[in-house]
């Protein structure tokens, strides 16, 4: 009202008789009133309680996912506050753990047998683990992407990592967590000698396949033999001897050939069997081949010794790389359950086209006896790994390439 009485005297009343000066004072009022009103609203708002939001139902849990029920296992510890994951069995009392719950590459055992070393296939780096999965630890910076395998000395120290580049494949020497030595590249397979000394690696070169030494630094390289055999894998099974495999196929009679470098010599170790793939024993003194001899129809392993040059035959339908020796007395082998017919050995699996349900058996190598160990899930093993003590397995699952550990009863 009274804002209504000023305005009506301003301009109705007596709009001629106001002098300059009043009409300023009558302003100056005005933006007074105006200024008051304006913070008394602010006031009003800020003292005037607020309604609480609606809570978010929605709540995250963290740590590791869930596993599968079939095989359960204890998830690591999740970040402060996070809401606690269900109460599972005790991962230590598992026969079955699942160490990773994402692809590794070509693992290891370290040299005292206390942990597993693997890269991670998607970005290769390096890690080592417990037996459990549980302690993780990541040994190196690198990045390595296209990463295909690494080749380990048998004490997992060092390893010869290869990738591929686009079209080009290349390959590093892994000597320490922060410490590589590049090597040549489109070496096509490498072998550590049994002293770990040095590291020999096969190159392609002019229509042959050259044989190069190198010390354990990739240092110091040398050629020390060249063969017509463009398509051949390496090993080094004694202190001056290599095998020679040709490339497996069952279209194919494969063929292991020895090169001494003492003598020169280049024979004629084992064959012919189609589809052949060899495992030496660590002392390079038998090897287990897996193929199908001559005459013959099936795909089964021989164990053959080379210095007796006898053999024993094993009717078991698997592949040699799906076994390890754990001494030079006995191999543990993941065997396929079943074998559709027309499968094409070792071709359809090589090619990732055949992938089987594995069981486990043990293999007595003086007489060839087979014992199982494991008949449980559904895994097309790969990569297998034991304890010098036969207490434990290692495998890659090529299913989802996730690694698992195995205790033995």
């Amino acid at each position: 009202k009274y804002i209504s009485m000023v305005m009506r005297d301003v301009f109705l009343v007596k709009p001629l008789s106001m002098t300059p000066s009043q009409i300023r004072r009558i302003i100056l009022i005005l933006l007074g009133i105006v200024v008051l009103g304006v913070l008394g609203f602010l006031g009003y708002r800020a003292l005037r309680t607020t309604p609480a939001a609606p809570q978010d139902e929605t709540q995250t849990i963290t740590g590791r996912s869930l596993p599968s029920p079939a095989i359960p296992q204890v998830p690591p510890g999740g970040a402060e506050g996070a809401i606690p994951l269900p109460d599972l069995p005790s991962i230590a009392e598992e026969r079955l753990v699942r160490l990773t719950d994402f692809p590794v590459v070509s693992p290891a055992l370290n040299k005292d047998e206390t942990r597993v070393l693997f890269y991670k296939k998607s970005g290769g780096d390096l890690f080592a683990s417990d037996f459990t999965g549980k302690n993780q630890t990541k040994q190196t910076n690198l990045t390595v992407i296209g990463l295909m395998e690494a080749i380990w000395q048998r004490d997992g120290g060092r390893a010869v990592v290869r990738y591929a580049d686009g079209d080009t494949a290349k390959a590093f020497l892994q000597i320490g967590t922060s410490t590589i030595a590049t090597l040549p590249q489109d070496i096509t397979s490498a072998a550590w000698s049994p002293d770990r000394s040095s590291v020999a690696y096969a190159l392609p070169r002019d229509g042959q396949l050259d044989l190069i030494i190198t010390d354990a630094s990739g240092k110091n390289p040398r050629t020390v033999y060249r063969t017509p055999l463009i398509d051949a894998s390496l090993a080094w099974v004694a202190a001056d001897l290599f095998i020679f495999a040709t490339a497996p196929s069952a279209a194919a009679d494969g063929y292991f050939f020895a090169f001494s470098r003492q003598d020169g010599a280049f024979t004629k170790v084992f064959g012919p069997q189609r589809g052949l793939i060899g495992l030496w024993s660590p002392d390079g003194a038998a090897v287990l081949a897996s193929g199908i001899p001559a005459g013959a129809r099936e795909y089964a392993l021989t164990l053959y010794s080379r210095q007796k040059k006898e053999s024993v035959s094993i009717p078991l339908a698997t592949m040699a790389e799906k076994c390890v020796w754990s001494d030079g007395a006995s191999l543990f082998c993941a065997v396929p359950k079943s074998i559709p017919g027309g499968t094409v050995l070792p071709d359809e699996y090589l090619r990732g086209e055949f992938n089987p349900s594995d069981r486990i058996v043990r293999i007595e190598s003086t007489a060839g006896a087979v014992s199982p160990i494991f008949d449980e899930g559904d895994f097309d093993m790969a990569n297998i790994l034991a304890t010098k003590d036969k207490k434990r397995l290692f495998f890659v699952n090529r299913r989802d390439g996730t690694l698992w550990s195995l205790r033995l009863q």
